[in-house]
Formats: structure tokens, C-alpha cells, sequence
């Protein structure tokens, strides 16, 4: 009989610091070293998350689930993605989800008789946004597919991360604990800055079952550039995009496309736990031959209001040249890319997200350029 696999499952919610956890740890799998393997979640059409982990670490296996959720519209192929992976003979999988994926189904699915003799659970983790949470919960009182979401990341957890430790009040930092424990009195909970915990526990259970000394892997150290760049920012790490072709000739009143849209929603079932099916995702891509000015691409940004909740993706500026954007809480933040970037590209997550005067919005981005 084949060994099963060891998988971590990484949740949390939009922008709390999940993929800057997955950074390190694998980082530190890689120096013991094991081989491990990554699926990436993402709800926009660009893997913006994972594609930092093959251009920093070309031999980990990635697979990308993109436009949906593997806790819904994504699920059937979930199986997909992960027999895939196993193909590769990993020592360990890790799997992040989307921020609004409810892992409580997709433990469901790990347990289906087309993976449950391959794979079994090492450690649920949930990272939570210690700055946000609160905000969060109050403003989705009455939704109760989201609060229920909100909550399914948490009670899942055996690990819970309070993130982003160092924007928050230590009064704060109190009472979101305190919350969580209410919903979970168990998981071992660690406070952080920038997802920095101690990793080692996280993966005992793993060397545990695992013939290290059986895999040999070879580790590309990461460069200093690069270093900085993974241990900079707790939500933000920068990213390569998926190329898109540019039409031979574009004019003023074109300067932007609306890539994809996608809705979170599902196919009610009472017995079976959701996730927030009002959340959306919206593309916007930079077609204008000129850079566009980061102060417009701020403004159109903080315009938006409450609706959005986060963005992401790669800008080209007139003067700082590619920079990748991350904007989650009304917290904006930009950081410099050497990663050839054609065309410029920003994926919007928000709550019920007015389409038509966001594209009418990032037009405006583009004239009198």
C-alpha cells in the first residue's frame, strides 16, 4: 500500500498573511530538507500568490486552482490538482486557499475515498489579521454565510496565527484572542509580526513519518534581494504574471480591459457549511502603451470605498517602473519588481462590486495620459 502524504491546510481570511506563512515554511522544508509540494487558491484569473514560489524556488511543485473557490465552484477539481501533485512524490503538501474558503468542506474532500488513502492531515492553520478581525465580524453580522465562514477558519484550526501584531493595539491584540477562543479553546495559538512563528512543531509530525535521509533535495539558497523581499511584508510578496497578449493597436477609449469576473456562490445545500457567496473578483488590465500615474491608480483605488476589501497584482509607473500592489483594509502598499512584466494588471475582491462604474472608473485612470 502506497504511504499517504502529509498535507498543512492554510486558511484565513483576505489579506491576513497566509501566503508570507506558506513562504517560510517552506523555506524552512526545504533546508531540513523535505520535498514539498504547494496548491495555490486563487478567485482572480492570475496566480498571484503562487508564481512567487516558482520563479524563487523553480524545483517546488506548484498547482494553481484560479477564478473559484476549492471549498466550492472548484471542488471538483481539487482531486484533480492533488493527484497531480502526488504524481511528483512529494514529502509533504501544503494547500492555501482562497480568502474566503471555508476549510471545513474542504476537509470534507480530503477525507473522499479519491483521496483519503493518499493524503491525511498534519495541521489545519488559520492566520487572522489582528488589526481587522473585529471590523470584520461586526460588519458581516448579518451574513450568515460569511460569519460562518469566518468562524469554519477558526474551529478547523489546530494552529491559529494572530497576525500583523505590530499595526495593532495590544488591547486589541487581547481582545481578538480572547474572541477566538471563544470559538476555539483548543489549537495552539501564536501572536506574530509578518507570519514569523516557531515552524519546527508545525512540521515534527511530518519528519516524524518521513525518511528525510530517503530524498535528498538539493536547495537553491535564495538570493540576499530576494531574502528581503520574502521577509518584508506580512500580506505582500511579489509575484510574476501570466503574459497576455497586447492587441496590435489600441486607442485612447480602449486603454483598459476588464479581464474576468467571478462571483462566490454556491449551490445551497442546509446540510453543508458556506462561505460568502456575495464576495466577488474583478480583473482590470493596463492595455494604455503609457505608464499609469500611481497617484490616479491610488485615488481610483480609495475611491472605491468600503466595497473593496482587497487588491492585488503588477502596475507599470512612469517612474518607478513594474511595481507590485497590494492593497488589503485600506492599507496600500507598493513594492519593486525585477520580474519582466509586459502589461499591467490589478484583481479587485470586494462585496457586491459595481462592474460598470469600476471599469467607467479605471478609464478614467487613462486619459490625458
Amino acid at each position: 500500500m502506497m504511504n499517504k502524504v502529509p498535507v498543512i491546510l492554510i486558511s484565513g481570511f483576505l489579506g491576513s498573511g497566509k501566503t508570507t506563512l506558506l513562504l517560510r515554511l517552506l523555506a524552512h522544508t526545504r533546508r531540513i530538507p523535505l520535498r514539498p509540494a504547494v496548491l495555490m487558491n486563487e478567485m482572480g484569473e492570475h496566480d498571484v500568490d503562487g508564481a512567487i514560489i516558482s520563479e524563487e524556488m523553480p524545483d517546488v511543485s506548484v498547482e494553481g486552482l484560479l477564478e473559484g473557490c476549492i471549498c466550492c465552484s472548484k471542488r471538483n477539481e481539487l482531486a484533480g490538482a492533488l493527484h497531480t501533485l502526488l504524481s511528483q512524490e512529494p514529502d509533504l503538501i501544503f494547500m492555501e486557499t482562497t480568502g474566503v474558503a471555508n476549510p471545513e468542506q474542504v476537509l470534507e474532500e480530503l477525507r473522499s475515498p479519491l483521496l483519503a488513502d493518499r493524503l491525511y492531515l498534519v495541521h489545519s492553520i488559520s492566520v487572522v489579521d489582528a488589526e481587522l478581525f473585529h471590523e470584520y465580524n461586526s460588519r458581516f453580522t448579518a451574513d450568515k454565510e460569511l460569519v460562518r465562514t469566518l468562524h469554519g477558519q477558526l474551529r478547523t484550526a489546530d494552529f491559529i496565527v494572530v497576525n500583523k501584531t505590530d499595526v495593532a493595539s495590544s488591547h486589541k491584540v487581547t481582545k481578538v484572542v480572547k474572541s477566538i477562543r471563544k470559538l476555539n479553546d483548543t489549537a495552539k495559538l501564536q501572536t506574530a509580526e509578518y507570519s514569523r512563528v516557531d515552524l519546527e512543531p508545525l512540521l515534527e509530525p511530518v519528519l516524524a513519518s518521513v525518511s528525510v535521509a530517503a530524498k535528498p533535495v538539493q536547495v537553491t539558497q535564495p538570493t540576499s534581494a530576494q531574502a528581503q523581499r520574502t521577509d518584508a511584508v506580512a500580506a505582500s510578496v511579489p509575484v510574476s504574471s501570466k503574459s497576455i497578449g497586447r492587441p496590435g493597436s489600441i486607442s485612447r477609449s480602449t486603454a483598459f480591459k476588464v479581464i474576468s469576473t467571478h462571483s462566490h456562490s454556491h449551490n445551497h445545500d442546509a446540510n453543508q457549511p458556506h462561505s460568502f457567496s456575495r464576495l466577488e473578483s474583478l480583473t482590470l488590465h493596463q492595455y494604455s502603451p503609457q505608464p499609469l500615474e500611481k497617484e490616479r491608480l491610488e485615488s481610483f483605488l480609495t475611491g472605491l470605498g468600503s466595497s473593496l476589501l482587497r487588491a492585488k497584482g503588477y502596475c507599470v509607473l512612469p517612474h518607478e517602473g513594474t511595481m507590485l500592489l497590494q492593497y488589503s483594509g485600506s492599507h496600500l502598499e507598493w513594492q519593486p519588481t525585477a520580474l519582466p512584466v509586459s502589461q499591467g494588471y490589478v484583481t479587485l475582491i470586494g462585496e457586491q462590486l459595481d462592474k460598470a462604474s469600476i471599469v467607467d472608473q479605471w478609464e478614467q485612470c487613462f486619459i490625458s495620459l
